[in-house]
Formats: C-alpha cells, sequence, structure tokens
C-alpha cells in the first residue's frame, strides 16, 4: 500500500486492524479472526522489557506463543527495558509481537522504518513465510517489500489497485541542516529522525542529482545507501 503522507493509510491499516472504529459505514469482520498488528512509531511502554511486552500480548490473546522465535529472526533485543531501545530496536520487537502466535490478517504500517539491512532482510523471510501458511498480509511501506502480490494506492477519491507499475529501486538518505526542498525529481518522502537529522527516500535513478541539491543548499549528509 502506498499514497502521499496525509491521504488515510495509517487510518485504513488501523480499520483493518481492528483498533479503530469508522466514523461512517462499517467494517465486517469474521469471528475469531486473529489479527497482529505493528504501528509507525511503536512507543515505549514504561517498565516493560521486550520480553515482558511479548508475554502480555500472548496472555491478551489466550495464547502461549509470545512471540520469541521471531523475536530471534528480528535479532529483537527483549530483555532490555523498551524506554531503552532505539527506534529500530523498537521496531523490531513490534512486528515480532504482530507476528506472533501465526494471526489470520498481518497489518504492517511502515515495517521497515529504522530497520538495519539484516532486520529488513529477515523480515524479508518472515513475511513471504506468514503469507505461505495463508495469512494475508496487509502494509505500507514506501520502499516496496518482498513477495508482495498487489499494491494498492491511497488517494482522497480511495484506494486503487497498480497494475504493472513497480517500485524502482530507492536510496535512503540521511543529513543534517536544510532538507531536499519538495519537487525534486525522484523525492519520495522526507522524515525527520530522533535526533534531528532528516531522513530521505528517493529513487535511485535521481540519488546523485539530490546529493547535488543539498549540498548546494549547505546541508551535510551523513549516510547514503539502499532504503
Amino acid at each position: 500500500m502506498e499514497g502521499a503522507n496525509g491521504v488515510g493509510k495509517s487510518t485504513l491499516l488501523r480499520l483493518v486492524a481492528g483498533v479503530s472504529v469508522p466514523s461512517r459505514g462499517r467494517v465486517a469482520r469474521t469471528a475469531g479472526l486473529r489479527t497482529g498488528y505493528a504501528p509507525e512509531g511503536f512507543a515505549a511502554v514504561a517498565g516493560l522489557t521486550g520480553a515482558g511486552w511479548l508475554r502480555q500480548l500472548a496472555w491478551v490473546r489466550g495464547q502461549a506463543d509470545a512471540g520469541e522465535d521471531v523475536a530471534a529472526a528480528l535479532d529483537a533485543p527483549l530483555q532490555r527495558p523498551l524506554a531503552a531501545l532505539s527506534h529500530g530496536q523498537r521496531q523490531r520487537v513490534a512486528l515480532a509481537a504482530a507476528l506472533a502466535g501465526e494471526p489470520h490478517v498481518v497489518v504492517l504500517d511502515e515495517p521497515t522504518a529504522g530497520l538495519d539491512t539484516a532486520a529488513r532482510a529477515a523480515l524479508g523471510r518472515l513475511l513471504p513465510a506468514a503469507a505461505g501458511r495463508g495469512a494475508l498480509v496487509v502494509c505500507a511501506d514506501h520502499v516496496g517489500l518482498p513477495g508482495a502480490t498487489q499494491r494498492l494506492r491511497v488517494r482522497d477519491a480511495g484506494v486503487q489497485r497498480v497494475v504493472g507499475d513497480p517500485i524502482a529501486p530507492r536510496v535512503r538518505v540521511v543529513g543534517s541542516g536544510p532538507p531536499p526542498a519538495d519537487g525534486l525529481p525522484g523525492l519520495v518522502e522526507v522524515g525527520l529522525a530522533s535526533d534531528g537529522a532528516w531522513v530521505a527516500l528517493v529513487d535511485a535513478a535521481h540519488s546523485d542529482a539530490l546529493l547535488s541539491a543539498v549540498l548546494a543548499a549547505g546541508a551535510g549528509v551523513r549516510e547514503v545507501g539502499p532504503a
């Protein structure tokens, strides 16, 4: 699932996951459907470690599987307090919680945000495995995830299926100072990291032009790598 910032991707995912209710209309859900959900920007839960959070969710689900195997595959740090973890480390715990217990539906909002290359590769193995056992996997992610069978674009007018329009390879650029200007060719999005740096996603074919533009504007570039 893709779309510009603010068009409602996160709202739609919360409706699919059942954590929000629509202001109009209704969402029909099959009785007994188990859903795993990882929101964008999973917040720390005071006083809990990653392991404690997974156990709490397993207790709520009434299941023994707390997701330790998934957490191990993602190299999620479970013994440290959530409040002491970086954004990327908390994201691994959130993903482990969403995939624990073999849910029928997996709903992920920007699941690769903050993940390093190894964690993204692990997620790239876990999601096709979930789909292979019959789970419906619904994600909003700007970089594209492996194994996707359908792409949806969210716009103000609704949700459209995208046919024959593959996602181009993208580059992640981290910098300080003036962020990339809106309208630069190939620029997908610009966000802010927890330390105040800006993080840009750009189509790989336009990455050199973007780097030249931000450097000319007086910005500093700290990191350039695959999205």
